[in-house]
């Protein structure tokens, strides 16, 4: 018995729809991999941002101001955060008595190549010891 004669259309018609899937998904794919090649470094820098203030508030509340401004100095150097954060981007503060308030703001401009384009991403972390000592 030989095959139906359809099934050589079906067959093209089939490789067809995958060569335009393909094609389709390498469209759709390549700005958003573009796009996490140049803000990702800016997005991990954050993540670990995050969790120095939350180590910087605990170790204010534990050890003293003095102990938290190294310690913060310390984990912006070795945490290997890129240099657009500067230990003047954040700060220490007292907003009520017995609150203690860890925070760093930072800005980067981002270029996107082969453009004049530029990104503007403002970025910020924060953590807070309440009067009680718990961490926010």
């Amino acid at each position: 018995m030989s095959a139906p004669p359809e099934e050589a259309p079906r067959r093209s018609s089939t490789r067809w729809i995958r060569v335009v899937s393909a094609i389709g998904l390498a469209v759709v794919a390549t700005p958003v991999v573009a796009a996490l090649v140049l803000v990702g470094p800016y997005l991990r820098d954050d993540r670990r941002l995050d969790r120095v203030v939350r180590v910087v508030a605990l170790d204010w509340r534990d050890f003293g101001r003095e102990a938290a401004i190294t310690r913060l100095q310390y984990e912006l150097d070795h945490q290997h955060i890129g240099m657009e954060v500067r230990d003047d981007d954040c700060a220490l503060d007292e907003p009520e008595p017995g609150v203690k308030e860890v925070r760093c703001a930072w800005h980067v401009d981002v270029t996107v190549p082969l453009t004049s384009w530029t990104l503007p991403l403002d970025f910020g972390s924060d953590a807070r010891i309440q009067s009680d000592g718990d961490l926010q």
